[in-house]
């Protein structure tokens, strides 16, 4: 079968002294024209000759890294080290991939974003993130990381930190300044939102919405239609599941949070129940 592509004799070096190569098409396949100039390769590994895939405008695409199947890199996205990306997922904008990553499904990766490790971004997934630096400024700082997986219809938004082994999942939505770390787990509409941190093994799901500067960490469960903000504390082996509002609370040990007729039920999910508390009332 006929190449897709050719390299030529426009470079861009690297910092490090690498040059990389420019490519055009050959021939038509997918949305591409045949002479159609595209971005920057290392070598023929990182870009198949198969399939309708794609390094387009500005992007890089270097090192072991490699684009097959209907996968598309335009922008000025930059792809390396040991990356894949493939199946029909869009990387673009200013994003960033290195070490291990993984992205494929229909997933989606735009404006700034950066990703590390050996995270995992398939389904629909969504990322419109925002990099950002230490606080020293010098260093700049990976949005997911570690191995991190996000799949199903995941959203995600804003300058977001996820990391070590959390998991994003189903049509839940990530907005802002949001920290999600350790074993966390984010699931069906659940909506994270705000300077939120959920670390621990602590999960959302449900329609539950986190927000403002909440903490949710060690083994709490948030679910239900619960909308919890301000400056709350939800640890241990706490429970919340209630249909309502609640702001800067702490609920932790082993308590059992639910809420009826615009009161909350406080009681032990190994004991007997203890108390009722107006919802809006302080804990």
């Amino acid at each position: 079968m006929e190449t897709k592509y050719t390299i030529i004799n426009q470079n861009r070096y690297l910092p490090d002294g690498r040059c990389l190569f420019r490519i055009v098409a050959k021939r038509d396949f997918g949305n591409i024209k045949k002479g159609t100039f595209g971005g920057f390769i290392e070598n023929s590994h990182n870009l198949s000759q198969t399939g309708n895939c794609w390094v387009g405008e500005k992007a890089s695409v270097y090192g072991f890294a490699r684009v097959s199947k209907d996968a598309i890199v335009r922008g000025q996205a930059v792809v390396k080290d040991r990356v894949i990306v493939t199946d029909n997922a869009v990387v673009e904008g200013c994003t960033l991939l290195d070490q291990h990553v993984f992205v494929g499904g229909h997933a989606y990766i735009g404006n700034s974003t950066y990703l590390s490790g050996t995270a995992t971004i398939i389904d629909h997934a969504r990322l419109y993130c925002y990099g950002f630096h230490s606080r020293s400024g010098k260093t700049l700082m990976p949005n997911v990381n570690g191995l991190v997986r996000i799949k199903d219809f995941a959203f995600l938004e804003g300058r977001v930190s996820i990391r070590d082994h959390a998991v994003l999942a189903g049509h839940c939505k990530i907005i802002g300044g949001v920290r999600i770390h350790e074993n966390a787990w984010i699931g069906d509409e659940a909506e994270i939102r705000g300077r939120v941190l959920i670390s621990g093994t602590a999960h959302v799901i449900q329609k539950a919405c986190i927000c403002d500067r909440s903490i949710i960490t060690g083994n709490a469960l948030i679910a239900g239609q619960t909308v919890l903000g301000g400056k709350s504390l939800v640890t241990c082996n706490a429970i919340v599941r209630i249909d309502g509002q609640i702001d800067d609370k702490i609920f932790s040990g082993d308590e059992y949070v639910t809420s009826k007729n615009g009161w909350l039920n406080i009681s032990n999910h190994r004991h007997p129940a203890f108390g009722e508390r107006r919802l809006n009332a302080t804990a």
